[in-house]
């Protein structure tokens, strides 16, 4: 895998920060996680870093290769190194070429609430490891990295702590006095003369030390099995979701059908009587479709209409034209009558209309004028 995506948390359980290390360059950023619900997380598999609060680092010595025996064993061969009960812990452990294990402890509380979340935010998680087993530290070194609160300080292989980094002078007396150097991320929070300071740690450096090492994985297949578990229950319950909202939309589709087949129908027969109630004589075709039978009537009607109204505005034109030549002429009354227009008027003489006569019918050309 070349590119890593590593997430440490916090005490509380929170994302802290997440590396994104490539491993063939080297090279390594650091994004702040505040929130479960980053985009940042949901594209990646993720390693998990757990804080070394919540771990035990211990060894044991059972004398078994059996994996299956010694999952069951090493649980109480710790038991009175740890302070809570056997049940409330998980156990992780790895083996060694001299027969012995490295083990790590866990309080189920911790990794349970931590599984929560991956399976609440659908995060894909490739394993699950201690931050101890991330910084990097010879038997005969102590490894310091500080962030802006607590340090992680790690003495040799296997013992480790978090503390407050204005604790760091005061623990290195105790412990550092049989080590030979000091690593760190920032010395300047270091003051001790007593070993050389290296300011030799990065973030690329601790990825790489992680990935490069055959650390122990806390996600065991009990938690996997929950995830798996919790998601195919998850999955189940989208699956009934969908096939009762499917069955209910063709339930409604099939009621909303079935009446508007009977609104048409009701109201395809309302059509027939009334249009038969309009036109006695209808033809037994247009009962047929009473709608597209009345529109096809209202299309000639409305053609009749249109050419009725504009006979009539271009000989009320005309007539203007005239009355305007002959303005003894009075117009007291006018109407259309099947495609005629009937004039009364009135005049000094039957000379007067027999000109207006004449005047009309070279005005309005196209038209019969009869008196």
């Amino acid at each position: 895998m070349t590119i890593a995506s590593i997430l440490r948390i916090n005490h509380d359980g929170k994302p802290q920060c997440l590396y994104t290390y490539d491993a063939q360059s080297e090279h390594c950023d650091i994004t702040t996680i505040n929130q479960w619900s980053s985009e940042s997380l949901q594209h990646a598999e993720l390693i998990i870093l757990v804080p070394a609060s919540w771990v035990y680092h211990t060894q044991t010595h059972v004398a078994s290769k059996n994996t299956e025996l010694l999952a069951k064993s090493i649980p109480f061969a710790i038991e009175e190194e740890l302070s809570n009960e056997v049940e409330d812990n998980y156990c992780a452990f790895k083996l060694n070429d001299d027969g012995s294990q490295n083990v790590i402890a866990i309080e189920k509380q911790h990794l349970n609430r931590l599984n929560e979340q991956i399976v609440a935010h659908s995060l894909h998680v490739k394993a699950i490891y201690s931050e101890v087993d991330w910084l990097p530290a010879e038997v005969d070194d102590v490894s310091i990295w500080s962030d802006s609160e607590t340090a992680l300080l790690k003495l040799g292989q296997d013992q480790a702590m978090r503390v407050a980094n204005s604790q760091i002078n005061q623990l290195l007396p105790v412990f550092a006095q049989e080590k030979k150097q000091i690593i760190c991320n920032e010395d300047a929070l270091i003051d001790y003369a007593d070993l050389p300071i290296k300011k030799s740690l990065t973030a690329a450096v601790c990825c790489g030390y992680l990935l490069s090492q055959n650390a122990i994985d806390l996600y065991l297949d009990e938690i996997k099995s929950n995830h798996d578990e919790s998601a195919s229950q998850s999955w189940g319950k989208v699956y009934i979701l969908i096939s009762t909202l499917v069955f209910s939309w063709f339930l409604v589709q099939g009621i909303q059908w079935y009446e508007l087949k009977q609104s048409i129908a009701d109201i395809k027969q309302q059509q027939k009587n009334l249009f038969t109630q309009v036109y006695p004589n209808a033809a037994p075709s247009e009962l047929v479709d009473p709608f597209a039978a009345l529109q096809s009537r209202l299309k000639i009607k409305n053609a009749q209409t249109a050419q009725a109204d504009s006979m009539l505005i271009s000989a009320v034109d005309k007539l203007g034209q005239t009355l305007k030549q002959q303005q003894s002429v009075k117009l007291n009354g006018l109407r259309l009558v099947d495609q005629k227009m009937e004039l009364q008027i009135t005049a000094p003489s039957m000379k007067v209309i027999n000109e207006f006569h004449q005047g009309l019918q070279l005005m309005a050309s196209d038209y019969s004028v009869q008196i």
